[in-house]
């Protein structure tokens, strides 16, 4: 869609510079000046929310990063608390299963979370065997820091991308609208410049004659 919304933007100012052409033929007409507001304000609008719906692509890409690097910082955690379990519990297979051992990494922030509040628990039961296996009381602090960031970073991050996908609607809508304007307007200025081919031509699609591509030269015959 970014591409059709800047051949829509494309498309509106070709066709306004065209226009700039033939003011007098335009402003003699009592229908003119409002054909041509029409066309400036619909152009406006368009590039107006196409920026608020870049801005808000880039704050759901910033929450999407930071969330994954959280996401890393967590599985760090895990696997610490994992590697103290382990030496403070060798062999010991029931009391692992409940730290998670063995068992894959979670793939999504969701699981992630779940994991962290599961970990929490065991962390508290066995305090005093992790402490004495690796584990510090920072380490335990981060990890509940950590699920409160996370948390928060998750709500953050499923905001920013309702945001995008609301603006990127707002944006297409516009994009729409400036389409079926040109289209419009086009066919007025057909209508109003039927006598006049050469300013015809000004009017025509800058972004299909763009499309037509210049064919090729035939490559140099080889030499004996």
């Amino acid at each position: 869609m970014p591409v059709k919304v800047d051949n829509a933007i494309d498309e509106a100012v070709g066709l306004a510079k065209g226009i700039d052409n033939h003011p007098d033929v335009i402003s003699a007409r009592s229908d003119g000046k409002q054909k041509m507001d029409k066309l400036h304000a619909d152009t406006a609008d368009l590039v107006n929310k196409n920026s608020a719906q870049k801005a808000a692509q880039m704050t759901a890409e910033q929450k999407t990063k930071e969330q994954d690097d959280l996401m890393k910082d967590a599985e760090r955690a895990v696997t610490q608390i994992q590697n103290a379990a382990k030496s403070a519990f060798p062999g010991k297979e029931v009391t692992l299963k409940e730290f998670k051992v063995g068992m894959n990494k979670p793939n999504s922030v969701k699981a992630m979370i779940a994991l962290l509040a599961y970990l929490a628990g065991g962390v508290q039961k066995y305090s005093e065997d992790l402490l004495a296996n690796g584990l510090t009381q920072d380490d335990i602090t981060n990890l509940s820091n950590l699920y409160a960031i996370l948390v928060g970073a998750e709500a953050a991050q499923e905001n920013a991308k309702k945001l995008r996908n609301a603006a990127t609607a707002i944006r297409d809508a516009a994009a729409a609208k400036l389409r079926e304007t040109v289209s419009a307007t086009r066919s007025y200025l057909k209508a109003v410049f039927k006598d006049d081919p050469a300013a015809l031509e000004e009017f025509k699609s800058i972004v299909k004659a763009r499309g037509k591509a210049t064919p090729k030269p035939p490559a140099p015959a080889p030499q004996a």
